[in-house]
Formats: structure tokens, sequence, C-alpha cells
């Protein structure tokens, strides 16, 4: 907002030095982006206050602080009766209408002098005709916004109601009608929109030079739906500014009556009878109380309760100080701070306000004993360390994301990925949809980094997922929660495992390095985590390479999945040469699992007996298969299995993978292991492959 010091000290004393006005209004939460030498001051005002938007609304900030006195401009007294204008009114959402006739006197327009327009002037505002520039001070003074429609170009009564589909209006300074969204609240006469409810009015029934009549519309409408026309519109006008931060609803007839002064103050214009209202607003007269005590102890300094009724008063409450008990103060709430305005805590915040922040004392809170972090805390704090140690970055993600990513993905309207809780009144369609899987943000995060020249990508996040849940109607009569919960770790990485350095050869950040990453996990919490088959089932794998996935085992239950990005995700994403790789955790089971102790076991004093075994795998089976096979159908004495090698070939023109297995066995303290059972053991493990699942699927040894 742009103001003048000059015409702010109309209002109220202030200092002499602009540099001391600034750091008044500064201290007040009046936040000054510009001062010029000649006195012009650019406001960054509060979102929730739309009483500061205007000169008298700044001086009683003001006068909350210095106690001076509040002058504020002459204001004619309309008397409520019968309309001037016929008026109906079609919806709860106008709280307040008035309507007051006007007509010219002579053949002059009038003009308002140069005091009277200084507000303007210093707004950046152009005079324009007496009757416009009097509704624009009228919001500069006073905030409230009002407008003037010419009378003469009225058909039948004007309406406030809501937009019918396919409507029309034609608004100010547009060079054509422009569609009008349905339910748009609306002032309207039998045959056009006159203006779109605090927010524009139309070029229809705009005031002009020849205009002989004017009808002066003033109002309070709710900011909500205020807001939403502006937005949908792409309008955005002072009186939007005012009427979306929510307008006094006692204050159309005052805001009239300073139109009506300062037109009738030119001589060129008259009323024409009484001023109509419609409308159902009834003061609320909202009481807030407040202990002085308890006020004290939050400033941590002493407040008496005689100077709390005084700060309230100066600001605009009618306050009283309990004569019971010398401690309860009841505010009644003013008008202009209904929308604003419901606790104790926010009186809290006027009083910090007038007292000055910088006034109170400077102090640390009191501290209570601590308590021990939580088992799950403590794992929690492992976990980063460790993935740390990796290298990886923990970062946040917003808890939404718009349909877009989700299309970045390639994946059918029915797939589960593609289910969310969905917002209907998100402002942007980037943050439309409840996050349900953070996958699309991972491969982003990649695809982010890689337009900035840096395919070196290690990230993890604890974050919560939401998925749509069945509504049903509880006891209460409430619908349930419309989605479920699920907090999840994620990790993601591109690029090589460690920083390349001339003296060490970096490996790439695949699939493998981020196995190591679980293995890691396992022996630093104490937790049986192993790699197991991928689950075709589970939502991820048709986002995952299919041949480079796994699933994330705890004591044999899937909690997590872990694989390499799909490339058609990564087309999707414009992602180029790089090969991603995820890692996703339940973080419930993962912080809940008990951990199991290992102990000491004397080795024995005999050496381990090795073997190795070479079985030829064709396409599409799993290394891991058989080595579950061997563990399975092996002795007490097999300690180890694990691939040492690997042959690929043709065998009869088909594409074979040959795989060299080693086997350790151990035996116990005091009993030797003689080669002929081992061969035996051998002998019987080879029979378990070739006769098992792995020998259905084609699995050999290789002889």
């Amino acid at each position: 907002m742009k103001i003048h010091v000059d015409v702010l000290r109309r209002y109220t004393p202030l200092p002499d030095s602009l540099r001391q006005v600034r750091l008044l209004l500064d201290d007040l939460g009046l936040e000054v982006k510009r001062l010029n030498v000649d006195g012009h001051l650019t406001l960054e005002l509060l979102a929730n206050r739309g009483d500061h938007h205007c000169y008298e609304g700044l001086a009683r900030e003001i006068t909350g602080r210095t106690g001076e006195a509040l002058t504020t401009p002459p204001v004619a007294t309309l008397t409520l009766g019968e309309p001037p204008w016929p008026l109906r009114l079609e919806t709860d959402l106008c709280l307040v209408y008035t309507a007051t006739l006007l007509e010219r006197v002579g053949e002059a327009a009038g003009q308002l002098d140069e005091a009277q327009l200084a507000p303007l002037r210093a707004a950046g505002l152009a005079s324009v005709l007496a009757p416009v520039d009097a509704t624009n001070l009228s919001n500069l003074e006073l905030g409230q916004p009002t407008h003037v429609f010419d009378a003469d170009t009225l058909v039948g009564a004007v309406t406030i109601r809501l937009s019918r589909p396919g409507e029309r209006a034609w608004p100010l300074f547009t060079a054509e009608p422009v569609a009008v969204p349905e339910g748009t609240l609306v002032i309207a006469d039998d045959v056009k929109i006159l203006a779109i409810a605090g927010v524009i009015g139309c070029e229809e029934s705009k005031t002009t030079a020849s205009t002989r009549r004017i009808l002066l519309e003033s109002a309070t409408f709710d900011p909500v739906k205020v807001r939403i026309a502006s937005r949908a519109l792409g309008i955005h006008t002072d009186s939007t500014a005012r009427f979306e931060r929510g307008s006094d609803p006692a204050r159309p007839l005052i805001g009239a009556g300073r139109v009506v002064q300062l037109l009738e103050g030119t001589g060129a214009w008259r009323r024409v009878g009484d001023t109509g209202q419609v409308g159902a607003w009834v003061n609320p007269e909202r009481v807030v109380s407040l202990s002085v005590a308890a006020a004290g102890r939050f400033f941590g300094m002493p407040l008496p309760g005689e100077q709390v009724v005084e700060i309230l008063g100066r600001l605009g409450y009618i306050a009283h100080l309990s004569p019971d008990d010398g401690d309860t103060v009841t505010a009644y709430v003013p008008t202009w701070r209904l929308w604003d305005v419901e606790y104790a805590d926010d009186l809290y915040e006027d009083l910090a306000r007038s007292i000055g922040y910088n006034n109170t004392p400077v102090a640390l809170p009191p501290v209570d004993m601590g308590a021990l972090p939580s088992a799950a805390e403590t794992r929690r704090h492992q976990i980063d360390g460790l993935l740390q140690s990796f290298g990886f970055y923990e970062v946040f993600t917003d808890g939404f994301y718009g349909r877009a990513l989700i299309e970045n993905l390639g994946l059918p309207e029915a797939h589960p990925l593609r289910a969310h809780v969905q917002t209907e009144n998100a402002l942007d369609r980037a943050y439309s949809l409840l996050k349900a899987s953070c996958f699309p943000q991972a491969v982003e995060l990649v695809a982010l980094n890689q337009r900035v020249k840096n395919e070196q990508v290690k990230a993890y996040e604890w974050t919560r997922t939401f998925h749509p849940a069945p509504q049903h109607s509880l006891p209460s009569g409430r619908l349930s929660a419309p989605c479920t919960e699920r907090r999840v770790l994620w990790c993601v990485a591109s690029g090589t495992d460690r920083p390349r350095a001339w003296l060490d050869k970096s490996r790439p950040a695949d699939l493998f390095f981020l196995k190591g990453v679980v293995e890691e996990l396992a022996v630093a919490l104490g937790l049986n985590l192993q790699l197991g088959p991928a689950q075709a089932s589970a939502p991820l794998a048709d986002v995952l390479h299919p041949a480079r996935q796994a699933s994330v085992l705890l004591n044999g239950a899937v909690i997590g999945v872990v694989g390499e990005v799909h490339p058609s995700v990564l087309k999707g994403f414009k992602v180029r040469k790089l090969r991603p790789v995820y890692l996703e955790l339940d973080e419930d089971t993962l912080l809940a699992a008990q951990s199991q102790a290992v102990g000491f076991e004397e080795p024995s004093e005999l050496h381990p007996i090795d073997r190795s075994l070479a079985f030829s795998l064709p396409p599409k089976v799993e290394a891991g298969l058989v080595s579950e096979t061997l563990r399975a159908a092996g002795p007490p004495s097999l300690i180890r299995v694990s691939v040492v090698d690997l042959f690929e070939h043709e065998d009869g023109g088909v594409p074979t993978r040959t795989f060299t297995y080693a086997l350790t066995f151990q035996t116990t303290k005091g009993q030797a292991l003689s080669a002929d059972e081992v061969n035996a053991a051998c002998e019987a493990m080879i029979a378990a492959v070739e006769s098992g699942e792995p020998g259905a699927r084609g699995v050999r040894l290789r002889r």
C-alpha cells in the first residue's frame, strides 16, 4: 500500500523525523518497504489485517502505541428508509448492501480539491471524475470500498445474486466481455451484470462525464467468495485487496456517508430520498476474555489491568476489568476485527504491538528436565548417520504434487500409483494431489539436478504418504477420514557410489550399491534384512526395471523395495544417460523391529572346507533362487553360500549364464568333517537343485 506521511498526520500526530516514523511503523508490524525523502511510503501489510488497508486503520494502530487522539474525516449522516431503487438480495454471501441515489445539480460534474485528492496522488491513482474519486477516497481513507453506477443505465431492480451458467460480463478496463464462472457473486439488473461483487464494476453501467444520476453502492461481501472470483477472472483491484481480507460489516453506511460528504461538498451533487439497505447481518458482539496475571507471565513483566483496558480501548475494543477478581479483562471485539480476533492469544498480539516488542524483557524460557530419546528416535538417528556416511543428504519434499508429475510415469488410469486424494479448491494445480508415492518426487529430484549439470545425487527423506480410503459414517454421524497415512523412508542415488579421486576408482551408484546400503543397515541395527525376489503385485514394480529390482525382507516379511528406475519413466522425466536407483522402506516396521543380539562364537580349530559348484541358468532365472535351494538342502555344517563368478555364453544357440557358487563347510569344535561327507552333501545339494524348482526352470549343473 502506498501512502504519504503528511496525509497520515491528518489522522494522528507523528514524529517529525521520517526515520522515526519508519521505525515506529516497522515496530508495529507495518513494514516499510520503501521510504522516499518526499514522505511517500510503501507498506507491506499483514495478510490477516484488512483494517490496515486504509489511513484510519493505520492511524488507529499507531494511536494504540502513542496514546494520541485519532481524527477521522467528516462523514454525512445517511438515513435508512425506503430504497431509492428496487433492491433484491438472493444470497447470504452478501452480508449488507446499501444503495444511495444522488443527482447532479446544474451542468458541472464537480471536482474535489487538491487537499482531498492527496491520498489518491500518494497511491498513484489519477483523478477521473468526482464520483469515482470519492469512492476511491472512501476506500483509502476509511477502508470501505464503494462503487457508483450510472442510474440511467439500470434496467429494473438491482439484484445481488450468484451468476448463472453461460453469463458474461464486461469488466472495466477490458476490451470485451468475458465469461463469468457459474456461482460468482455479482450485482446485476434485469438484463445485465453491473459488477463482479467486491472485485470490479462493468463498462455498461459506469459513470461518465455526462452522467446525471448515480446509484452509490456500499456493501460487505463474503471474503472467500471475493477472493475466488478475483483469482478466476485474473482481476485484482484495491477493493479486492480490502474485501478478500474481510471488510467491516458495520461500515457500509459510513463509507457511503463519506462519498456523499465529498460529492455534496463540491456543490454539484445532492441526495435523492433515503438510503436503502438489504442484508440480514447482525453484530454478534463477540466477547474475548483474558487473565491479566497470565498476560503478565506471557510478557515477562508486570502488566496492570488498567493498562490492558486502556490499550485495548485505544485499539477500538470496549474493555472492562472485572471488579470481582481484578484479574479478568472482558473485551468486546470491534466490528472491523471480527474476521481475525477470536481468542485471548489474539489480544496478546495486539498488546505486544502496543507495548512494543523491544520494550518487553529478554529472558530465556524455563527449562524442565529432558527425557532420554525413545528406541525409535535412537534408531532413526543411527540410520541418519549411516546414510550420511554413504554420502546421502536429507531432503524435504512437499506433501502435495500435481497430476502432471504422475503423468510422467506413463501408467494406465487404473494403476494403484494413480489413486490419490485430491483437493477441490487448490489454487495451484501443481499442488492438487496429496502425495501417495515418493517415487515420482525422487525421480524429479534427479531430473532437476541433471538440468543444472549435477549427476551426483544421493538423497533420502523420512516422510508420509496418503492413500484413499473408503469413507463410512461414524456413530457420531460424521464421515471417516478420506485417507490413510503410511510413514516411509526413501533413498535415491545416481552417478557414482563415492566422489571420484585420482587414486580411487569409483563404482556406479547402482542396484548393488543400494544392496550394500541395506546390508550395512542390517549390521548396524542388528536386523535380519535381506533382499528377496521382486513382487510383481507391488505398486512400484511397474516403474522399476523388471530385471533390476528386488524386495527388501525383514525376518522374511516384505518391508520395502529396491530397484533401478524403469527406462520409460526416465524418458517421461527427460532424464538422459543416467540409471538412478531407488530404495523405499516402511518406517514404522523398520523402527519398531527388535534388534538381534550378536554373540561371540569361538571359531573352530579346524580349517573350513571349500567347494565350488557351477550351474547354468536360462534367462530370467535369478541366481538367488539357486543360492536359497543350496542353503535349504545343505547340512548344518554349510555356513556360507556365495556367488563368485559369472560366465555368459551360448548353449545350443540359447543365451546362458553360468554362475559359480562357493560353498563353505565348517565343522564344530572337536568334530572333524571328512571330504567324503562334504562330497556327499554336495551331491545331495546338486540333486535338490536339479529336481526342485530351479531344475524345473532349466537350471543344470555345468560339468
